[in-house]
């Protein structure tokens, strides 16, 4: 009996989880999302703004902007999209973006690459950022990175 009540809370505990966490496809958008070299077009194809932070384990300045760009993910959620991608272990993306410093962070819009952001910048930067490509002004958004 008891074990069956388990498995109840359990099954219950994950549906109401599910139901807090939004998604597009088959993506969560209120965390930052990891990826792979796999995952990353559709990824970012199903998005309307999407920045990909590209890291790896040995990185300390990587390390610096986790924290900043999950807080990102939350705070911008519905408008920005945040994935994540180890240049380590996905070196197709890396080449195809021409990944030479990390973190680098790629900016897409609608699934088009707009640029990318190199450094431990900090949230500042990203929140402007973010503001310019959410506006309606076409000036605005032209020299972002």
């Amino acid at each position: 009996m008891d074990e069956e009540l388990e498995r109840i809370k359990k099954e219950k505990m994950l549906k109401l989880i599910k139901e807090d966490v939004p998604t597009v496809g088959n993506f969560p958008v209120a965390d930052v999302t990891e990826l792979d070299d796999n995952s990353m077009e559709p990824f970012v194809k199903q998005q309307g703004i999407v920045v990909i932070d590209c890291w790896a384990v040995w990185c300390g300045p990587c390390r610096t902007m986790e924290p900043i760009m999950q807080q990102l993910a939350k705070e911008w959620v519905g408008k920005v999209t945040i994935g994540k991608l180890n240049v380590d272990q996905n070196p197709r993306a890396s080449m195809k973006y021409g990944i030479s410093s990390i973190p680098n962070f790629l900016v897409f819009q609608d699934g088009k690459f707009l640029g990318n952001v190199v450094g431990a910048v900090g949230k500042k930067p990203f929140e402007k950022l973010f503001k310019k490509l959410l506006s309606d002004d076409k000036d605005k958004k032209e020299g972002y990175t």
